[in-house]
Formats: structure tokens, sequence, C-alpha cells
């Protein structure tokens, strides 16, 4: 080792020896080994190895010897490339030291044998760099082909389990899905484990996720915060329903907006290799709440709507046109926001809620229902009180038959059942359509009348190509 500043090598003759032995073969390979086709080059190396070695051995101090040596032998794996690059590191001491080694002709003769040396070695070793590189770039063409024509990952909390099957059976050859294991400690906390970790890398994946209770929030973020680490290609998270998007605004103050809460949650997601996280969201509740987003994440907005036109595509067919069907919304806002689904294909009846006192009635504000099915449209519903009043006051109208649609079914506290056992039968509606975006509602209204639920697989498989 080094002592006071380098100015001893410790080790003592036995290191020294070494390195001179060392140093020894290295310049006899280079006296007597040579790929050159002709014999100038062997003569001059012949004729000039006692001075070179007279050269390295009295002009060099050790210690510049062996770190010359070890750089070049590192830099260009070969021997006798080490060996020039410490002729050409001696000579960049000045010529004061070439004239104290060689005559002038000999260093000009040791400085032609050096370059022609020098170009020979590293144009083989740039021939075999290039070579490297070309079958590096083969393979990685090659990866990336098969990247692509790879199915994308599709992982799932438990509750989105039943939608996830179903998005693989819509697009088999485009889908795969993953698996997780959603555990928890004792102490309640979630225990959760990606399984096949090493697998999703370089790969496309995404996340279905349902906040439908605040429970189950941060176990779902956890996951969504830790996939796109994995070295993933790119991540979507799909989240049907933005459950906080109806707590946009701040009507007084000290009310606290959720929706931009959760929209920071999500835009704070990390990046993957193929950038910003993809967010899929359906009929989100304002469309003005795409800028709470920041620019770590490009949401996608949906629809649930053209599920709806399917639907009264079949009931037109079902009664060969007989029955016209007409679309109101409950309020103005509704109007504008589905408006332009429907303008040019049915009559339309606009309500809305005006104050009385200390009530708020609904009133038909445009349109007339006379002698029409009449399909309320909306994006969600909670206990569903305005689509009862707004279904008593079509059907006032002279409405033949009222149904109703929303996207997402919240219905806490089992509200749904003001539908399925109303307390007149007269204000039962002809049909209820609902996504399966809130899953424990679909799991509670299956099967039972006037309830028709329609999958966002398809919508979701189709998103998931783009």
């Amino acid at each position: 080792m080094l002592r006071n500043g380098g100015g001893a090598i410790g080790g003592g003759k036995g290191a020294s020896s070494v390195v001179v032995v060392v140093a020894f073969m290295l310049f006899l390979k280079l006296a007597y080994t040579t790929h050159s086709s002709g014999g100038e080059i062997q003569n001059e190396v012949t004729q000039k190895r006692e001075k070179i070695f007279e050269f390295f051995a009295q002009e060099i101090s050790l210690v510049r010897r062996v770190v010359v040596v070890v750089v070049g032998c590192c830099c260009c794996c070969c021997c006798e490339c080490a060996v020039l690059l410490s002729l050409v590191g001696c000579s960049g001491r000045g010529e004061d030291l070439d004239r104290r080694a060689v005559r002038h002709t000999t260093r000009e003769s040791t400085r032609v044998y050096i370059k022609k040396r020098a170009r020979f070695i590293f144009s083989r070793v740039g021939e075999r760099n290039h070579q490297k590189m070309t079958h590096q770039q083969q393979q990685r063409m090659s990866s990336q082909a098969e990247r692509g024509t790879m199915k994308k990952i599709v992982f799932y909390c438990p509750e989105m389990e039943k939608m996830a099957r179903e998005v693989r059976a819509n697009d088999p050859d485009a889908v795969e899905l993953g698996t997780i294991k959603w555990r928890r400690f004792p102490d309640g906390y979630p225990n959760i484990f990606i399984d096949n970790a090493d697998d999703i890398r370089g790969r496309h994946v995404a996340f279905l996720a349902s906040f439908h209770d605040a429970a189950t929030i941060f176990e779902q973020i956890s996951v969504v915060y830790s996939l796109p680490k994995m070295f993933v290609a790119s991540f979507t998270l799909i989240l049907p329903f933005f459950p906080t998007g109806t707590f946009e605004r701040v009507d007084k103050e000290g009310e606290v907006p959720t929706a931009v809460t959760l929209a920071r949650m999500l835009s704070n997601i990390p990046s993957s290799r193929g950038g910003p996280t993809s967010t899929i969201i359906f009929d989100i509740h304002a469309l003005q709440e795409r800028f709470y987003f920041g620019d770590g994440v490009s949401p996608l907005f949906e629809s649930g709507i053209p599920l709806l036109l399917e639907q009264l595509a079949e009931l037109k067919r079902g009664d060969a046109g007989k029955e016209e069907i007409a679309i109101a919304y409950p309020d103005e806002g509704a109007c504008k926001r589905f408006h332009g689904f429907f303008e040019d294909e049915f009559t339309e009846v606009v309500c809305t809620k005006v104050r009385e006192g200390d009530k708020r009635i609904v009133t038909l504000k445009e349109g007339n229902p006379l002698n029409k099915h009449v399909v309320i449209v909306d994006d969600l519903v909670q206990s569903g009180g305005t689509l009862i009043e707004c279904m008593r006051l079509l059907k006032a109208k002279g409405a033949t038959k009222v149904s109703a649609y929303v996207t997402h079914g919240v219905f806490p506290n089992s509200s749904w059942k003001k539908f399925t056992e109303p307390s007149d039968a007269s204000e039962r509606f002809e049909h209820f359509f609902i996504t399966d975006s809130c899953p424990l509602t679909v799991d509670a209204v299956n099967g039972q009348s006037p309830f028709r639920v329609m999958s966002l697989a398809g919508s979701i498989a189709r998103a998931l190509r783009i």
C-alpha cells in the first residue's frame, strides 16, 4: 500500500519483482509477435526492442509503469494495446524525456511503428464492437417485436374479478390476467403480494380498480403505485367509477372538495418506462374535472351511453317501432352532459329543480312526454329520490312508460329497494339500466326487476387496445 502520500510502495522487492516480470512478458510479446503480413514491421521491432526495454527500465518510474500498463489492459483487453498505451503515455512527459531515451531517428521510427500497430489493433477492436453491437441490436429488435405481440396483463382487485374475466373473454388474444394475493396482517393493514413479478418486466400492464369503499382505496393505491416501478413497458389504471366526482365544488367556506384530492392522488402515480400512467374512467360527473388531474397521469374519459343505445335499439325492434322513445334529463347539467348522444335520433325532455319555500321540486322545463316511453338519463344515482320525482312528473304529463339509465348505480344503504319494492305499483319503472361499474350494487340487484345490468367489459377491452 502507499504510505506518506505515495512515496513508498508496500510489498518491497517481492511486489517490484512481480511487476517487472509482468512488464517483461508484455514487452516480450510485443517484440516477437506481429499480425502484419509483411516483414518490415517485424524487423523494426527486432531492431528496436533493446532500446525500448532500456527506455522503459531507465526513464519511467515503477508506479507510472504499473498504472499505465493496468489501464491499457483494462481499456483495450489486449497486451499489445497495453504496451502501446504505455509508450504513448510515457511520451507525453515531453521531448526532454524523448531526448534522454533515444536519438531523434530512433524516436521517429518508434512512433511510426506505434501508429501502424495502433491503427491495426483498434480497427480489429472496432470490428468486434460493431459485430457485438449489431447482435445486441438484433436481440433488442426481436425482443421489442415479441413484446409487441405479447398480451397485456390485467391485474384486478377482488371485487372486480368477474369484470376482469369478462374483459379477457372479450379479447383473449390481447389480454391475460395477473394474480395478486390480497391478505392482511393481524392489525388489519394490507399484506399484498403480486405473483410472478419478474414476468411482467417489459410488459404492458393494467390494473382494474374499484374505489366503491373508502376503506379499500389505500390497499389498491399501494398496488397502483408499485406496478409502474416493476420495469413495465406501460401502465394503465382502469377506474370505471370515479367516486368523489360529485364533490367537485365548494358552496360554503369550510367544505372540502374531495374530487380534487382523489385526482391528485392518481396524478402522483409513478411513471412507467412508457411514460405517464393512462387512466380509463367512465362518465365522470363533470367533464371539467379532467383539469383536476396533473401531468403525471393521462386520463381517458369513456361513456356507458353506447350500451344504452344498444338497449334502446333492441326495444325498438321488440315493438316494431310502434312506441316512440324519448330521452329525459333530470336537470340541465345532465342535459349538457349527454345531449350530444341523443339529439339526432330521439325527442328530448328536460326537467329542472326549483325551490318552493323550503322544498325543491322537479318541474318540466322543455319537451313533451305525451304518449311516449321516456327514458331518464343521468350519470349516477345515490338514494334515487330525484329519479322517482321525475318519473311521477313525466307520467303526470302523459308518458305511457318511464324507464331510467345511470352509468353508476351507487345506491348506498340498499336504496335500490325503492325500485324493486315501490310503495305504489303505478310508480314502478319499466326498466332500470345500470352498468357493472359498482360491483357491490350489481351483486345485490342482479336478477331483480326492473334492473338490467350492462357490462363495461367490451368497452374496457377496446380501450386497452388504444
